[in-house]
């Protein structure tokens, strides 16, 4: 992540190969390591996260400085990352008060999916899953939540 923030261009060769070396290893995608790698490809504009037509809007609906998507929208960002073959991993909540902003504790639910399962299931079981935390979740006008997600692509590089 030092080398994203550094906009090494040099960086992104050895980080696309240093993620498949991951996923071989059966690292999941939701640890820090490989997360950190797709983030740092993304901020070096070697990566593109899928991003669907209406959780873009409801994003847009935000304010610009909002750190992620209003809290009381989360099931309908939900419904549409699943609706297009898209496994979200987690998800942080946010509260703003006066310009600043802090972080909210999780709802307490701690789940894992199986990785070897086949992708449709992954995508499903990742829906309910979130659906159930969205339902636990704080709502309000100053809560926000910022899901982390990825497509079937990030499981299978450059297929």
């Amino acid at each position: 992540m030092a080398l994203a923030s550094l906009e090494i261009d040099g960086a992104v060769e050895p980080l696309r190969r240093a993620y498949p070396a991951y996923l071989e290893r059966a690292t999941p995608p939701d640890w820090s390591e490989p997360e950190g790698i797709r983030w740092a490809l993304t901020e070096l504009g070697a990566r593109a996260p899928f991003v669907p037509p209406l959780t873009a809007r409801l994003r847009a609906a935000a304010a610009n400085d909002a750190p992620g998507w209003p809290s009381a929208r989360f099931p309908e960002v939900i419904n549409d990352l699943a609706d297009h073959a898209q496994v979200i991993l987690y998800a942080q909540f946010r509260r703003v008060d006066a310009g600043r902003t802090y972080g909210i504790s999780d709802t307490g639910l701690n789940w894992e999916l199986d990785w070897t399962a086949p992708w449709e299931l992954l995508v499903e079981e990742s829906r309910t899953w979130s659906l159930l935390e969205a339902s636990e979740a704080p709502i309000g006008d100053n809560v926000f939540v910022a899901p982390t997600w990825i497509d079937r692509t990030d499981l299978r590089p450059g297929k």
